[in-house]
């Protein structure tokens, strides 16, 4: 096999799986949503064309080949997908209803009319290039490529005229649609370019597997400003696609080398290349599981977690409404109501935790940017907590550079942000520790740290503080009533910002540092 032809056909491989992986995870959120299933249904529409295209030109059969050259043309359903799916994503699938019909119902004939003789698409496949056959168009291809390219031009127009009456907010979404559709078609032409004989095709065809990498962008687009954390399902769905992609290229490659060596070494065992690829299948199937297992267990965990919370403040409610119809004075009684309030209030916190943990209302799009002056924000936390700082008798140092300016940021959101940290700085440092606020600035950033005389961090837990649910054991021992989000959420706001969020610590004991960097106003 040529080694173009290799590193063609794996770069199609790759584009399949990552396509069908993304659509797989996603859909696993919630298959009812219909923007998910037309997702699903687009990537794997866009699998059987990659799958078909390679069997077409890699069969040495010019029967065969053609076979699946015929099954090529589903390139057609993929574009008609496309089209819905982006209708759909931007609720405008009603106005273009009349337009999604005709292009389906066209999309059908075409193919019955095919059908009853698929000469009239494809003729006989012929080697071409560096492919053993390669696609032959028929008489009536030029329908096809019309019907290919009027499905295209139309929803490019429909979404640029969306785009001129759009928000911005659905501006930036409309870009993450462009990018992807202009990017899958622009790599689509060498194939066009290879069937019409236009010059440089049997070159520029290489590239063609990059066209895989359109359903990132896409994934993007329709799922970003969703209730759904769209990079941590491209991340597991690369993930999951390079193993499997790397475990069956390597059982291909083992096969391959095996059949070589044999060939060169007669005396060469054959038993020993297929125990390799058991042996690498249970290497990568093990990794695997125990990804799969580390989230199962942070699942389990933080149930756990939450039910403890949950249980106290509503085991609190039930002992004062028992011991409510026991009381005589009115002051016992508006205690006891006073603290059944503040049990109801706590529950109702933790509720508000939890949804905000498990969706994004922290969407971009609900920031309200201004100029923000950092030490004022300061002073407010600083006011907020004074009852805290004096019950634990903490000396709390600020150190504000006088020469800071305001910074770009929704007040509230960022306010919220180091709060957090200067809360975790007073739970985690005892009784007559030292808290120091630092704030100063740098040519093209604002810094502001909160360093403690705390439990500290150890160097294995360390890069994992900002993690959603991630507690280490000083901190489970130190605060029982901790959920693990707070750090998370705060990381999350400051790179809303644009900004950066890390965390030093000498070790456990050491006390630690938590800092905030945010791009000052040009």
């Amino acid at each position: 096999m040529p080694i173009e032809l290799l590193i063609h056909n794996f770069g199609f491989l790759c584009s399949a799986f990552i396509g069908v992986a993304i659509g797989f995870f996603i859909l696993l959120k919630d298959w009812k949503k219909h923007t998910y299933r037309l997702y699903f249904a687009t990537v794997c529409s866009f699998a059987v064309y990659c799958f078909a295209y390679l069997l077409t030109v890699n069969l040495p059969d010019p029967q065969f080949s053609s076979a699946f050259g015929f099954l090529m043309t589903i390139a057609a359903t993929t574009a008609c997908l496309n089209a819905h799916l982006a209708f759909a994503a931007f609720n405008i699938e009603r106005e273009q209803k009349w337009g999604l019909r005709i292009m389906y119902g066209v999309l059908i004939a075409m193919y019955g009319f095919f059908a009853l003789d698929p000469g009239r698409v494809r003729l006989l496949s012929k080697p071409k290039a560096f492919f053993q056959n390669f696609f032959v168009p028929g008489p009536y291809y030029w329908f096809y490529f019309l019907f290919f390219f009027a499905v295209i031009a139309y929803f490019f127009t429909v979404l640029i005229l969306h785009y001129r009456k759009a928000d911005m907010n659905e501006q930036n979404r409309l870009k993450y649609f462009f990018l992807a559709f202009g990017w899958a078609y622009f790599w689509a032409l060498p194939i066009y370019m290879m069937i019409l004989d236009v010059p440089y095709g049997d070159r520029v065809i290489l590239l063609m597997p990059l066209i895989g990498l359109h359903t990132i962008p896409l994934a993007y687009g329709v799922f970003k400003y969703d209730l759904m954390n769209i990079g941590m399902v491209v991340k597991n769905a690369l993930l999951y696609g390079f193993f499997i992609v790397f475990v069956g290229g390597s059982v291909i490659a083992a096969n391959l080398s095996n059949n070589y060596l044999t060939v060169i070494y007669p005396d060469f065992p054959i038993w020993i290349m297929p125990i390799f690829s058991g042996f690498l299948v249970l290497f990568v199937g093990f990794i695997v599981w125990n990804q799969l297992r580390q989230a199962d267990l942070l699942k389990y965990e933080f149930i756990n977690n939450i039910s403890h919370k949950f249980r106290t403040p509503l085991t609190h409610i039930r002992w004062l409404a028992e011991e409510l119809r026991d009381l005589d004075s009115a002051e016992d009684r508006n205690k006891a109501v006073d603290q059944i309030q503040f049990a109801s209030m706590r529950l109702f916190e933790l509720t508000s935790v939890v949804i905000d943990a498990s969706k994004n209302t922290n969407d971009l799009a609900l920031y309200r940017f201004a100029d923000v002056d950092v030490r004022n924000l300061i002073t407010a936390i600083d006011k907020a907590h004074k009852d805290q700082i004096a019950s634990k008798k903490l000396q709390v140092t600020y150190k504000l550079d006088e020469s800071v300016t305001t910074v770009w940021a929704d007040k509230a959101r960022l306010q919220f942000a180091l709060q957090i940290l200067f809360e975790n700085a007073l739970i985690y440092t005892p009784e007559g520790g030292s808290i120091t606020v630092g704030v100063r600035r740098t040519s093209t950033e604002l810094i502001i740290s909160f360093k403690d005389t705390g439990i500290g961090i150890s160097e294995a837990d360390i890069t994992h503080v900002f993690a959603k649910f991630f507690r280490t054991a000083n901190a489970r021992h130190t605060d029982t009533e901790g959920m693990g989000i707070g750090l998370y959420m705060a990381k999350d706001t400051i790179e809303k910002h644009k900004g950066r969020i890390w965390a030093e610590s000498e070790g456990e004991g050491k006390g630690a540092t938590f800092s905030v960097a945010l791009p000052l106003n040009q």
